[in-house]
């Protein structure tokens, strides 16, 4: 399967590869904490879009040549920031419990104060903001997972702040990590 994100109504309907996938567990405090690091390809890495001088779009967010000035997604927990999210105490984490597990992470934007909160940052179209995380584990195999990961994107590089963009996600064949220590 081939791993993509995708940016609903962006000039890409078919979405990105996915360049790198990372996928960590730690222990802080007797609970296990989640951390996903995703980066795509450059966003013109398998079609350009000849976005003409005169072509108007309604949003930086339609524009191609927007996009193509930030070149690629990251979308980390842990990139810029130490963040994750909170999964279950330490001894329940197992293989049982994390098939079929659904999270739902920062799905309260507006009841986060500090933006430095937010479990995910992103750099998509400048450093932009995250949030209204809804993530799936389907075991595959032995240890190996897919995760199906959707949420909501806000241009706040630009000064929009309201989540009003969707992405999604199928990463496929993840293998669980194991646990370590917090830093």
């Amino acid at each position: 399967m081939d791993n993509r994100i995708y940016f609903k109504n962006n000039p890409w309907p078919e979405g990105h590869a996915v360049k790198d996938f990372c996928w960590t567990a730690e222990v802080r405090e007797g609970m296990v904490w989640f951390h996903f690091h995703l980066e795509t390809d450059d966003y013109y890495a398998e079609r350009d879009i000849d976005d003409g001088e005169d072509e108007e779009y309604d949003s930086d967010w339609q524009a191609p040549i927007v996009w193509g000035n930030y070149h690629r997604c990251t979308l980390s927990t842990n990139e810029w920031h130490d963040g994750g999210f909170k999964v279950c105490p330490e001894a329940e984490y197992t293989e049982a419990l994390v098939d079929g597990l659904e999270l739902e992470v920062d799905m309260h934007p507006d009841a986060i104060e500090d933006w430095d909160d937010f479990a995910f940052h992103i750099y998509l179209l400048g450093h932009d903001a995250a949030a209204r995380h809804q993530i799936k584990f389907i075991r595959t195999g032995p240890a190996t997972f897919d995760i199906e990961w959707s949420g909501k994107i806000a241009q706040a590089y630009v000064g929009d702040y309201n989540f009003k963009y969707d992405f999604s996600t199928r990463l496929a064949g993840v293998k669980m990590p194991e646990l370590t220590a917090a830093q």
